[in-house]
């Protein structure tokens, strides 16, 4: 592969990326509109890439287009339309445009990716994905597993995190907490056998924003009519996002 050729921009709104280079192989995660990731290595018309959070999976080529420079995506869609919350968009001349040059037009201006945390958004970005559906390896409001909510609602609170919820407890383990005292933006972590398997956003004490069917506002305190005994079963560990941040 030429060297200087290695990159790869994202055009359909998603492109779901496998464990091997075969759609008949499990689906790991997605890549969205607007994202450039690099190529490792190409086998026929599948890509071994990698994501700018470290995550490596196979992408048909089909999704996107060879380029030799990124996609200069410094804003982030925040709202579930005209475009999917998640999906990346640049700034020309006092607008905004998608990796096709679809023009982006709402009222509501999207998120700047800067890097700078700001995890009072935490909850408000949380909740505007309410009812959107669970999808295996999900990462846009056309479909989320739990993990990958996460992930993109932190993204867009200025914060990057790595993709599966056992990498993102070991990213907050430092910072294990009591659940009752977890803060709004928090994280609690479930599992079976002591393996991280379901990951939510703390609304505050045992309330929990998540995606298990679709997401969903619930807790695992049995006194409120939300109560989810499911979680409570499998309830593992909580961890402060607020204290790593001001470490």
């Amino acid at each position: 592969m030429n060297k200087n050729n290695n990159l790869f921009v994202i055009r359909s709104l998603v492109a779901p990326s496998y464990s091997e280079p075969s759609f008949t192989s499990s689906k790991v995660t997605e890549a969205l509109s607007g994202e450039t990731v690099k190529i490792l290595e190409k086998e026929k018309d599948w890509l071994y890439i990698k994501q700018d959070d470290g995550y490596k999976s196979w992408l048909k080529d089909f999704y996107g287009t060879f380029e030799t420079e990124s996609f200069q995506s410094d804003f982030m869609v925040t709202e579930i339309s005209p475009y999917p919350f998640g999906v990346r968009l640049k700034y020309y001349k006092q607008n905004f445009f998608t990796v096709n040059n679809g023009k982006y037009i709402s009222d509501k201006k999207p998120t700047l990716l800067d890097g700078k945390p700001r995890p009072h958004k935490i909850i408000k970005n949380a909740k505007k994905l309410i009812g959107c559906p669970y999808r295996w390896g999900g990462k846009s409001s056309l479909g989320f597993d739990c993990s990958g909510l996460v992930q993109t609602v932190f993204l867009a609170s200025g914060i990057c995190l790595p993709r599966d919820s056992w990498q993102q407890s070991e990213y907050f383990i430092k910072n294990k907490i009591e659940a009752k005292n977890s803060c709004p933006g928090d994280l609690h972590f479930f599992g079976i056998n002591n393996k991280i398997t379901h990951i939510g956003i703390s609304t505050g004490g045992l309330g929990i924003i998540h995606c298990q069917g679709w997401v969903k506002e619930e807790t695992f305190d049995k006194s409120e009519k939300i109560f989810n005994q499911n979680l409570a079963d499998i309830y593992m560990h909580s961890c402060s996002i607020t204290l790593d941040l001001l470490s």
